[in-house]
Protein backbone atom coordinates (compact mmCIF):
# COMPACT_ATOMS: atom_id res chain seq x y z
CA UNK A 1 0.00 0.00 0.00
CA UNK A 2 1.36 3.28 -1.52
CA UNK A 3 1.22 6.09 1.54
CA UNK A 4 -0.43 9.29 0.60
CA UNK A 5 3.10 10.99 -0.40
CA UNK A 6 4.06 8.68 -2.72
CA UNK A 7 0.92 8.34 -4.60
CA UNK A 8 0.65 11.66 -5.32
CA UNK A 9 4.31 11.36 -6.61
CA UNK A 10 3.32 8.40 -9.00
CA UNK A 11 0.67 10.58 -10.34
CA UNK A 12 2.96 13.09 -10.92
CA UNK A 13 5.29 10.15 -12.73
CA UNK A 14 2.48 9.44 -14.50
CA UNK A 15 1.14 12.91 -15.63
CA UNK A 16 -2.00 12.72 -14.14
CA UNK A 17 -2.45 16.38 -13.09
CA UNK A 18 -6.13 17.16 -11.49
CA UNK A 19 -9.15 14.64 -10.67
CA UNK A 20 -12.13 13.84 -12.57
CA UNK A 21 -14.03 14.11 -8.91
CA UNK A 22 -13.66 14.90 -5.63
CA UNK A 23 -14.66 11.65 -4.62
CA UNK A 24 -12.97 8.47 -4.47
CA UNK A 25 -15.06 5.58 -6.29
CA UNK A 26 -15.03 1.85 -5.99
CA UNK A 27 -15.99 0.59 -9.35
CA UNK A 28 -15.48 -2.96 -8.01
CA UNK A 29 -18.23 -2.41 -5.22
CA UNK A 30 -21.79 -3.72 -5.91
CA UNK A 31 -20.79 -5.28 -9.05
CA UNK A 32 -23.28 -7.65 -10.24
CA UNK A 33 -21.54 -10.88 -10.40
CA UNK A 34 -21.64 -12.68 -14.70
CA UNK A 35 -23.70 -15.39 -14.56
CA UNK A 36 -22.16 -18.67 -15.78
CA UNK A 37 -24.37 -21.40 -17.68
CA UNK A 38 -23.68 -25.19 -16.49
CA UNK A 39 -21.15 -26.87 -19.26
CA UNK A 40 -23.66 -29.48 -21.04
CA UNK A 41 -22.36 -32.88 -20.08
CA UNK A 42 -19.75 -34.40 -22.83
CA UNK A 43 -20.66 -37.77 -23.91
CA UNK A 44 -17.90 -39.59 -25.80
CA UNK A 45 -18.00 -40.91 -29.36
CA UNK A 46 -17.16 -44.41 -28.29
CA UNK A 47 -20.34 -44.11 -25.61
CA UNK A 48 -22.59 -42.83 -28.32
CA UNK A 49 -22.02 -45.57 -30.54
CA UNK A 50 -22.31 -48.26 -27.67
CA UNK A 51 -25.63 -46.65 -26.29
CA UNK A 52 -27.33 -45.71 -29.68
CA UNK A 53 -25.94 -48.45 -32.12
CA UNK A 54 -29.06 -48.80 -33.97
CA UNK A 55 -29.04 -45.24 -35.36
CA UNK A 56 -25.79 -45.69 -37.05
CA UNK A 57 -26.23 -45.58 -40.57
CA UNK A 58 -24.42 -48.88 -41.16
CA UNK A 59 -27.37 -51.10 -39.09
CA UNK A 60 -30.29 -49.18 -41.54
CA UNK A 61 -29.10 -51.18 -44.34
CA UNK A 62 -29.74 -54.65 -45.53
CA UNK A 63 -27.12 -55.33 -48.75
CA UNK A 64 -23.46 -55.18 -49.56
CA UNK A 65 -24.31 -52.39 -51.89
CA UNK A 66 -26.44 -50.40 -49.05
CA UNK A 67 -23.07 -50.80 -46.73
CA UNK A 68 -21.04 -49.69 -49.46
CA UNK A 69 -23.46 -46.85 -50.33
CA UNK A 70 -23.55 -45.82 -46.57
CA UNK A 71 -19.85 -45.92 -46.36
CA UNK A 72 -19.46 -43.32 -48.89
CA UNK A 73 -22.19 -40.88 -47.77
CA UNK A 74 -20.68 -41.04 -43.80
CA UNK A 75 -19.71 -37.90 -42.81
CA UNK A 76 -19.32 -38.88 -39.03
CA UNK A 77 -15.71 -40.17 -39.02
CA UNK A 78 -12.41 -37.62 -39.67
CA UNK A 79 -10.44 -39.61 -41.08
CA UNK A 80 -12.62 -39.55 -44.61
CA UNK A 81 -11.47 -36.02 -44.94
CA UNK A 82 -7.62 -36.65 -45.04
CA UNK A 83 -7.61 -40.40 -47.06
CA UNK A 84 -7.07 -40.38 -50.42
CA UNK A 85 -9.11 -43.07 -51.05
CA UNK A 86 -12.31 -44.92 -49.45
CA UNK A 87 -11.61 -48.77 -49.22
CA UNK A 88 -14.47 -51.20 -49.89
CA UNK A 89 -14.80 -54.94 -49.68
CA UNK A 90 -13.98 -57.19 -52.63
CA UNK A 91 -15.44 -60.40 -53.54
CA UNK A 92 -18.68 -62.44 -53.00
CA UNK A 93 -20.06 -61.57 -49.72
CA UNK A 94 -21.87 -64.90 -49.26
CA UNK A 95 -18.27 -66.60 -49.16
CA UNK A 96 -17.80 -68.60 -46.56
CA UNK A 97 -14.22 -67.33 -46.14
CA UNK A 98 -13.82 -63.72 -44.95
CA UNK A 99 -10.13 -62.06 -45.03
CA UNK A 100 -10.20 -58.78 -42.73
CA UNK A 101 -7.38 -56.65 -43.44
CA UNK A 102 -5.70 -53.94 -40.58
CA UNK A 103 -6.02 -50.43 -41.01
CA UNK A 104 -5.71 -49.30 -44.86
CA UNK A 105 -1.44 -48.96 -45.51
CA UNK A 106 -0.82 -45.86 -48.26
CA UNK A 107 -0.65 -48.64 -50.83
CA UNK A 108 -4.11 -49.54 -50.30
CA UNK A 109 -5.04 -45.34 -50.05
CA UNK A 110 -3.34 -44.57 -52.77
CA UNK A 111 -4.83 -47.25 -55.11
CA UNK A 112 -8.22 -47.26 -53.50
CA UNK A 113 -8.00 -51.05 -53.35
CA UNK A 114 -7.75 -53.35 -49.92
CA UNK A 115 -4.37 -56.19 -50.32
CA UNK A 116 -2.87 -53.57 -52.65
CA UNK A 117 0.21 -54.43 -54.47
CA UNK A 118 2.63 -56.67 -52.43
CA UNK A 119 0.12 -57.66 -49.62
CA UNK A 120 -1.99 -58.89 -53.02
CA UNK A 121 0.59 -60.47 -53.96
CA UNK A 122 1.39 -62.53 -50.83
CA UNK A 123 -2.01 -62.86 -50.09
CA UNK A 124 -2.61 -64.91 -52.88
CA UNK A 125 0.43 -67.07 -52.39
CA UNK A 126 -0.44 -67.97 -49.05
CA UNK A 127 -4.03 -69.23 -50.61
CA UNK A 128 -2.76 -70.89 -53.77
CA UNK A 129 -0.62 -72.98 -51.89
CA UNK A 130 -3.44 -74.61 -49.67
CA UNK A 131 -5.69 -74.35 -53.12
CA UNK A 132 -7.59 -71.96 -51.76
CA UNK A 133 -8.71 -68.86 -54.57
CA UNK A 134 -8.29 -65.70 -53.12
CA UNK A 135 -10.89 -64.33 -55.68
CA UNK A 136 -13.01 -66.96 -53.52
CA UNK A 137 -12.96 -64.80 -50.40
CA UNK A 138 -14.50 -61.71 -49.61
CA UNK A 139 -11.71 -59.54 -48.28
CA UNK A 140 -12.48 -56.34 -46.49
CA UNK A 141 -10.28 -53.90 -44.58
CA UNK A 142 -10.74 -53.37 -40.63
CA UNK A 143 -12.13 -49.50 -41.32
CA UNK A 144 -12.29 -47.68 -44.47
CA UNK A 145 -10.09 -45.16 -44.28
CA UNK A 146 -6.40 -44.57 -43.61
CA UNK A 147 -5.27 -42.39 -40.52
CA UNK A 148 -2.78 -39.16 -41.47
CA UNK A 149 0.24 -40.00 -41.88
CA UNK A 150 0.13 -43.70 -41.05
CA UNK A 151 -0.65 -42.88 -37.70
CA UNK A 152 -2.49 -45.28 -35.22
CA UNK A 153 -5.63 -45.19 -35.60
CA UNK A 154 -7.52 -43.72 -32.15
CA UNK A 155 -10.44 -46.18 -29.97
CA UNK A 156 -13.20 -43.69 -31.22
CA UNK A 157 -12.25 -43.78 -34.93
CA UNK A 158 -12.77 -47.53 -34.16
CA UNK A 159 -15.51 -47.46 -32.81
CA UNK A 160 -17.71 -45.66 -35.63
CA UNK A 161 -15.87 -47.36 -38.33
CA UNK A 162 -16.82 -50.96 -37.04
CA UNK A 163 -20.55 -51.09 -37.49
CA UNK A 164 -20.16 -51.47 -41.52
CA UNK A 165 -17.78 -54.69 -40.54
CA UNK A 166 -20.32 -55.84 -38.27
CA UNK A 167 -23.43 -55.21 -40.44
CA UNK A 168 -21.38 -57.08 -43.04
CA UNK A 169 -20.84 -60.05 -40.82
CA UNK A 170 -24.31 -59.90 -39.54
CA UNK A 171 -25.87 -60.23 -42.75
CA UNK A 172 -23.75 -62.90 -44.25
CA UNK A 173 -22.50 -65.03 -41.70
CA UNK A 174 -19.55 -66.51 -43.21
CA UNK A 175 -18.00 -70.05 -41.58
CA UNK A 176 -14.32 -68.86 -41.25
CA UNK A 177 -12.31 -65.01 -41.01
CA UNK A 178 -8.71 -65.10 -41.45
CA UNK A 179 -7.61 -61.67 -39.89
CA UNK A 180 -4.35 -60.64 -40.90
CA UNK A 181 -2.09 -58.58 -37.98
CA UNK A 182 -2.72 -58.08 -34.73
CA UNK A 183 -5.30 -55.08 -34.47
CA UNK A 184 -8.12 -57.28 -36.48
CA UNK A 185 -7.62 -60.39 -34.17
CA UNK A 186 -7.57 -58.34 -31.05
CA UNK A 187 -10.53 -55.78 -32.08
CA UNK A 188 -13.21 -58.79 -33.10
CA UNK A 189 -11.83 -60.65 -30.06
CA UNK A 190 -12.72 -57.60 -27.73
CA UNK A 191 -9.23 -59.35 -25.90
CA UNK A 192 -6.25 -56.97 -24.74
CA UNK A 193 -4.39 -59.85 -24.61
CA UNK A 194 -0.33 -59.90 -26.94
CA UNK A 195 -1.05 -61.35 -30.38
CA UNK A 196 1.61 -64.15 -28.97
CA UNK A 197 -1.41 -64.97 -27.42
CA UNK A 198 -3.87 -65.20 -29.88
CA UNK A 199 -1.59 -66.95 -32.82
CA UNK A 200 -1.17 -70.60 -33.94
CA UNK A 201 -5.35 -71.37 -33.01
CA UNK A 202 -8.71 -70.93 -34.09
CA UNK A 203 -10.98 -68.68 -31.94
CA UNK A 204 -14.50 -68.16 -32.01
CA UNK A 205 -16.00 -64.90 -33.06
CA UNK A 206 -19.60 -64.06 -31.00
CA UNK A 207 -21.89 -61.00 -31.60
CA UNK A 208 -25.67 -61.05 -29.97
CA UNK A 209 -26.73 -60.68 -33.41
CA UNK A 210 -25.19 -63.64 -35.09
CA UNK A 211 -26.95 -66.77 -33.87
CA UNK A 212 -23.51 -68.92 -34.07
CA UNK A 213 -20.27 -68.54 -33.23
CA UNK A 214 -17.72 -67.84 -36.77
CA UNK A 215 -14.43 -69.67 -36.28
CA UNK A 216 -11.41 -67.01 -36.57
CA UNK A 217 -7.83 -67.26 -37.09
CA UNK A 218 -5.22 -65.02 -36.85
CA UNK A 219 -2.16 -64.55 -39.09
CA UNK A 220 0.52 -62.34 -38.95
CA UNK A 221 0.66 -58.98 -40.62
CA UNK A 222 1.77 -59.61 -44.37
CA UNK A 223 4.31 -57.35 -44.06
CA UNK A 224 5.95 -59.17 -41.47
CA UNK A 225 5.39 -62.26 -43.67
CA UNK A 226 7.13 -60.31 -46.54
CA UNK A 227 10.59 -59.70 -44.42
CA UNK A 228 10.87 -62.43 -41.96
CA UNK A 229 11.85 -66.35 -42.74
CA UNK A 230 10.67 -67.43 -39.29
CA UNK A 231 6.94 -65.94 -39.65
CA UNK A 232 7.24 -67.24 -43.31
CA UNK A 233 7.37 -70.87 -42.09
CA UNK A 234 5.26 -70.21 -38.57
CA UNK A 235 2.74 -69.31 -41.84
CA UNK A 236 3.06 -72.19 -43.37
CA UNK A 237 2.15 -74.58 -40.54
CA UNK A 238 -0.92 -71.92 -39.80
CA UNK A 239 -2.01 -72.67 -43.29
CA UNK A 240 -1.94 -76.64 -43.73
CA UNK A 241 -4.48 -76.29 -40.10
CA UNK A 242 -6.15 -74.12 -41.62
CA UNK A 243 -6.60 -76.12 -44.50
CA UNK A 244 -7.20 -79.09 -42.92
CA UNK A 245 -9.90 -77.34 -40.82
CA UNK A 246 -11.58 -76.91 -43.37
CA UNK A 247 -11.60 -80.13 -45.40
CA UNK A 248 -12.84 -81.73 -41.91
CA UNK A 249 -16.37 -79.43 -41.72
CA UNK A 250 -16.80 -79.73 -45.21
Amino acid sequence: MYDHLSLLQLYSEWGIDENLTSVSINHLENRKPIPTLPLPKKQSVSTKIITKTNRHSAFQTNSLQEINQAILEFKDCSLKNTAMNTILSVGDPKSHIYIIGDVPDADEDRSGRVFADTGNFWLEQMLDNIDISLDACFRIPLVPWRPPGGRQISTNELELCLPFLYKLLILYQPRYILTIGQLPAKTLLKTPVNFNQLKNQWHSFTYSEIPNPIQLFPLHHLSQININAKIRQVTWKNLLYIRATIDKNT
